[in-house]
Formats: structure tokens, C-alpha cells, sequence
């Protein structure tokens, strides 16, 4: 019996294009510039798909989704961060192929962030704030595992043909129109998606694989820290004793 794919292999371009925007956000040569709309289509993605797909997410959910790897030591060390940021963009504008790596990482992320939003959009695994943080978890393990893939020759295409990405991001963020180059792009992504079903299929089983693993480790850790009630010989659960009463010193009769 020939299994099902998680999703249907027809490419939708709106599922895909904050997420295109967000990966090529670095090649915009203006240093911390390219960080700022790279982080504005970053958390647009989640709630544009789940619009997409008639649903909308909780603010709490957004947040699991959108997570950085931030703490309070880097909130202290912020500042230095975003000097050294700064110092590694300006430095890369200059030697421009290693943009062009990074671009084409970029790109490849993002896209498999987006298909596996989508994927867990259309079964419901966040529908409930039960186990959308746990959905979460799997979503961030998957993507930080990720190696080359049939994605980055994909990504490789796109940015070798993509010129001016500040305007063309810029007139989608105000107005929500594609200029020539991104309809290019969208054509570009669109004959070549419908070769990549199997592979996105394996992806979506290291998600559910990796979300099965979650769920068991919740349910062991529960387990442990809520034991269930011993049950006596004819079925029926043992009843707790009760606490002993304290003895009463009555003083001895004489």
C-alpha cells in the first residue's frame, strides 16, 4: 500500500513567502538592516500560515514558536553582540560570496521551517496549549539538525537570481505586491517543488518521530512525579491510611 505524503506536493506560494523574504533578508547591504526584516518575516510566518489554513494562534503559542536562544546573561551582553553583529555584517558585505552562503543557508531554513509550520498547522497540534509547546519543541530540534538537503541546490538558484531584495521586501511589507523579481522567484520555486514531495516527506516523519519522543518522555515524567494508586487484591484501589492521632497523656488513676 503506497503511503499517503503528510502534505499535498502542489506548491503554495503563500505558505513560502515570508519565509523566502526572511532567508534572502541577508543580502540587503545595509548591516543590521538585513537583521531587522529578517526578524520581521521570521514572526510573520507562523501566524500568516495558520491564516493560510483558516486558523489563528494564541499569542502564548507565537512566542513557543518565535523563541530565540536569548537569556539574561545575553540581555547583559547585548549591547557587545550587536557591536560584534555589526563588525561580522559589515565584513561580509565586503566579501560577498560569503553572504551568498549565508543567504543560501538562510533560505534553506527557512523554507523547511515553513513546510513543518504548515505540517503541524494542518494537524492540529497546536490547537490546544497543552501540547503546542511541546509541537514547539520538536519544531526547534528538527531544524537545528538539519544538514544539506535537496533544498540548498534549490537555494542556490534563487539567490544567484535575485537582485534588489530591499525593495522587493519593502513593497510586500507596505503594500503586499510582488515585483518581477519575486513572481520570478515564486515560478522558479514552483517547477521545482513537485520533485521535492519525498523529501519533504521524510522531513515531516522526523517531526512526528521527534514529537512521538516528547509525548512519551511528558507522559514518563509524569509518572514518576504522580505514581498511580496501589490497588488492592479484588481490583479496588488501596485507600491511603489515615494519619495517626496523637496520643493523650491522661494522667494515671491512683
Amino acid at each position: 500500500m503506497t503511503e499517503r505524503p503528510f502534505l499535498d506536493e502542489k506548491f503554495d506560494w503563500p505558505i513560502y513567502m515570508d519565509a523566502t523574504l526572511a532567508g534572502l533578508a541577508v543580502l540587503i547591504p545595509i548591516p543590521l538592516l538585513d537583521v531587522l526584516f529578517e526578524w520581521l518575516f521570521k514572526r510573520r510566518m507562523p501566524q500568516a500560515i495558520a491564516r493560510r489554513n483558516g486558523r489563528s494562534l494564541s499569542p502564548e503559542t507565537l512566542s513557543q514558536l518565535n523563541r530565540s536562544q536569548f537569556s539574561c546573561l545575553g540581555c547583559l551582553l547585548w549591547p557587545l553582540e550587536l557591536i560584534w553583529l555589526l563588525l561580522k555584517r559589515t565584513y561580509r558585505t565586503i566579501l560577498y560570496f560569503l553572504t551568498i552562503k549565508d543567504a543560501t543557508d538562510n533560505l534553506s531554513y527557512y523554507w523547511h521551517r515553513a513546510y513543518l509550520l504548515d505540517l503541524m498547522i494542518k494537524r492540529g497540534d497546536l490547537d490546544n496549549r497543552t501540547d503546542a509547546p511541546l509541537a514547539a519543541e520538536a519544531l526547534h530540534q528538527v531544524l537545528t539538525n538539519l544538514t544539506i538537503s535537496p533544498l540548498t541546490q534549490l537555494a542556490q538558484q534563487v539567490v544567484a537570481n535575485v537582485r534588489h531584495i530591499l525593495r522587493s521586501s519593502w513593497r510586500w511589507l507596505r503594500r503586499k505586491q510582488e515585483d518581477e523579481m519575486m513572481a520570478n522567484t515564486r515560478t522558479q520555486m514552483a517547477n521545482a517543488w513537485r520533485d521535492l514531495s519525498g523529501y519533504f516527506d521524510e522531513v515531516g516523519r522526523r517531526y512526528t518521530q521527534q514529537l512521538e519522543q516528547l509525548h512519551i518522555a511528558r507522559l514518563q515524567n509524569s509518572l514518576v512525579m504522580n505514581p498511580p494508586t496501589p490497588e488492592s487484591p479484588d481490583g479496588s484501589e488501596t485507600a491511603a491510611a489515615p494519619p495517626a492521632l496523637p496520643t493523650e497523656n491522661n494522667p494515671t488513676d491512683s
